[in-house]
């Protein structure tokens, strides 16, 4: 009898056990299947408008780097300069700006929003009235190389870009160095750290 009502208890306290076990498994089968279908769904979001809005992101960016570049250009005519001019004010317009750079946070991590975030910074003429005239430039060119390196993998250095946009980079190498050296001498001040594209 001893040995019956102890078999008994056995069998029972392994039917507990194994209920519990099974009672785990269900809910981690749960939470699991929670986390793959909230995973399929951010990756339809992003899917369904990713290509349009990548290239419309990197196109805005490129064309801003481009247009700040010549606008100055002294071999441009009268008329050719205030066409760029108008071109420039209708990129960095608020209403524009602002939008590419919601977009360009919806796609780019951390060095993206960080590099987007001192460029907001350097608008703010009251603290920073002493950076170079390149420091425009420099700053979108950075929005690129982290863009590129974040969404794409792909390493760019921002004064690559310069150098493919500026005809005359030799004869500007010097004011160029001097806004990278401001924008990381800020980076550094804002965030404790070097920049990955110092």
């Amino acid at each position: 009898m001893f040995k019956w009502i102890k078999s008994n208890a056995i069998n029972t306290a392994i039917e507990k056990i194994s209920d519990g076990v099974i009672a785990k498994m269900n809910i981690n089968e749960e939470r699991r299947n929670r986390e793959f279908t909230y995973q399929l769904k951010e990756l339809e979001f992003y899917k369904s408008n990713y290509e349009k809005d990548l290239k419309e992101i990197f196109d805005y960016w490129f064309e801003l780097v481009r247009v700040t570049q010549i606008k100055d250009n002294d071999n441009l005519t009268v008329q050719e300069k205030q066409k760029y001019q108008r071109k420039y004010a209708d990129l960095i317009s608020t209403d524009k700006i602002s939008q590419f750079q919601m977009k360009t946070l919806k796609y780019g991590g951390k060095e993206t929003s960080r590099i987007l975030a001192l460029q907001k910074k350097l608008l703010q003429e009251n603290h920073y009235s002493d950076k170079p005239n390149e420091t425009a430039i420099f700053i979108f060119s950075v929005i690129l190389s982290a863009l590129k390196k974040e969404i794409l993998g792909q390493d760019l250095d921002p004064i690559d870009v310069i150098q493919v946009m500026v005809n005359d980079f030799d004869d500007n190498e010097d004011k160029i160095k001097l806004a990278k050296e401001y924008i990381v001498k800020l980076y550094k001040k804002v965030y404790g750290e070097e920049p990955f594209w110092s």
